[in-house]
């Protein structure tokens, strides 16, 4: 999924001129990368909605781990996982999708074709790495926001009938 010149839509050379410094390099490398991440999304036709949502759960992570992603950790995301839950009480499919959002973007952050870790790597000594893996998140297999309904048998005018619940 390559543009006219052979770049990803949202690689980093697209989003930061090479050899010019920046004046807050942490905050704006972060917001090129979240503008490249928008970019990636728009390219694979996904609805504003959806990738506004997103952004916005992965700054709510940013600011409550007070780190920029190449200095996430998973203890970090553990953590504010945790508080969304005991804390602030959300529910299980809540929780899935902030972690959806977070492992959706640390994909994006450190995958190759968006030279995203190389980037970091090179600016600060460090890279971006997945910070929500699936053994440790909510699935919708396990952690289902829906409730099985068992059936249940109402009498009709002339007969029974078998209904979900």
């Amino acid at each position: 999924m390559a543009s006219d010149n052979g770049v990803a839509p949202g690689a980093a050379r697209l989003h930061l001129a090479d050899g010019v410094p920046l004046l807050r390099p942490d905050e704006q490398v972060f917001e090129a990368m979240l503008d490249g991440w928008r970019n990636q999304q728009l390219a694979r036709n996904l609805a504003l909605s959806t990738i506004n949502g997103r952004e916005r759960k992965v700054r709510a992570f940013a600011a409550h781990a007070d780190a920029f992603p190449w200095n996430w950790s998973s203890p970090l995301a553990d953590e504010w996982f945790g508080d969304l839950r005991s804390v602030h009480g959300c529910g299980r499919s809540t929780l899935r999708g902030y972690q959806e959002a977070v492992r959706l973007f640390c994909d994006y952050a450190t995958d190759p074709a968006y030279a995203w870790a190389a980037e970091c790597e090179r600016r600060f000594g460090t890279h971006p790495i997945q910070v929500c893996h699936e053994w440790k998140c909510a699935t919708r297999r396990c952690l289902s926001g829906w409730r099985w309904k068992t059936p249940s048998v109402r009498r009709r005018s002339g007969g029974l009938k078998l209904e979900a619940a």
